[in-house]
């Protein structure tokens, strides 16, 4: 007899309190569960509850998980729950990036002692099905090591790893097979999906070509979901994936993106800010003309790049110098609320540049200086 692999993958949108509900199937399974966890290596006990070691940690959970780890027996695991749609991967190529979304996984092996138990095998399986459901799963399995391929969680869209024992298909899976669920061995649960229990025993002979016990799930797939193809046309999409589970629709890299480009603009405008005070030391300030006439308006960031390009073409100057050159950095990185001005001389007289952040994406702008000045602005706008 050998032992069982569990593999779970999901693209459910995690809260906490899903997060919560994952280590409570766990607590429904001393015997099962695993005692340290953590990273490499485990170090956290499990004590007195899975809920309140994930309680205390929150998310996201990237964990490796040992229940046993003695001379040949060993019993490792992971979990890997993180908030939202769950992990993701990115890579850039010339500039652009492309983004795909890992989810959630649970991943759990029991040796052939332990599993040898009395009534180990029905909490495995009811452990399974407690688990499928609150991680809203996607796809899974339970499978003797003798049947398991690597890796065992698989890349649901290009592939599923085989028919096992235990196998849960999501509610994208059964979208497009419905006959899944009148198959013999299934049962719809309550997310929607459908699990199907092939044997009585998770262990059967070894037979040449597919055994009967395969035979009714591999019916309904067809051979081309067992040959890796990214994306595979027989195979749910992510998307579909995603779209199955309720949730927010939000990639998680977006973000990511959102974050690492404040920090960019931040990062940038302390520089432009310390080019402006460096260009304006020991500077002569020009005067404003008595007569100066106020012109203001609202630009997009992008319009007020194009603008500023427009303005330094037109009245040169002060403008074409690194202090005109860091003025007009400052205030395309500003912050949201930042309102300063500053005095140029420009081949027209002096203005004064003037900026109020209304938004991170919205800037007004006010210049005051001779009539021709405005009249130049408003010409842009015509």
């Amino acid at each position: 007899m050998d032992g069982l692999d569990l593999a779970i993958r999901s693209f459910a949108d995690r809260s906490m309190e899903r997060a919560l509900a994952v280590a409570r199937v766990f607590d429904e399974f001393p015997y099962l569960r695993p005692r340290r966890v953590g990273g490499d290596p485990a170090r956290i006990k499990v004590t007195p509850s899975m809920e309140a070691v994930v309680e205390a940690t929150g998310l996201p959970i990237d964990w490796l998980t040992v229940r046993r780890d003695e001379g040949d027996a060993m019993e490792f695991g992971e979990i890997d729950l993180s908030p939202g749609r769950g992990g993701w991967v990115g890579e850039q190529e010339d500039g652009e990036w492309a983004f795909s979304l890992t989810g959630h996984r649970i991943e759990q092996r029991w040796e052939a002692d332990t599993v040898a138990e009395s009534a180990a095998i029905a909490a495995v399986a009811a452990f399974f099905e407690g688990m499928v459901v609150a991680m809203d799963a996607a796809y899974g399995c339970v499978t003797p090591g003798l049947w398991r391929p690597r890796p065992l969680h698989t890349v649901v869209e290009a592939e599923l790893p085989g028919v096992f024992w235990l196998n849960y298909f999501g509610p994208a899976f059964v979208g497009a097979r419905p006959e899944l669920a009148t198959i013999v061995g299934a049962r719809t649960l309550r997310t929607g999906g459908v699990l199907v229990q092939t044997s009585s025993e998770p262990w059967q002979p070894y037979e040449v070509g597919i055994p009967a016990w395969q035979s009714p799930l591999r019916a309904v797939f067809g051979a081309a979901v067992f040959e890796w193809v990214r994306p595979n046309p027989a195979l749910p999409t992510i998307d579909e994936h995603v779209s199955a589970s309720p949730g927010t629709q939000e990639m998680p890299w977006v973000a990511w993106q959102a974050t690492k480009a404040a920090n960019d603009r931040t990062r940038k405008h302390t520089a432009a800010s310390k080019r402006l005070a460096a260009a304006s030391l020991g500077r002569a300030q020009p005067t404003l003309p008595d007569d100066a006439v106020e012109w203001s308006t609202s630009f997009d960031l992008d319009d007020w790049r194009e603008f500023a390009r427009y303005l330094t073409r037109k009245l040169r100057g002060d403008l074409t110098t690194a202090i005109g050159k860091a003025v007009i950095s400052v205030i395309t990185t500003a912050p949201v609320d930042e309102e300063d001005s500053i005095i140029l001389d420009t081949q027209l007289g002096p203005i004064r540049l003037g900026w109020f952040m209304d938004d991170e994406d919205v800037v007004d702008l006010y210049i005051w200086g001779p009539p021709l000045v405005s009249d130049l602005c408003d010409a842009w706008l015509a």
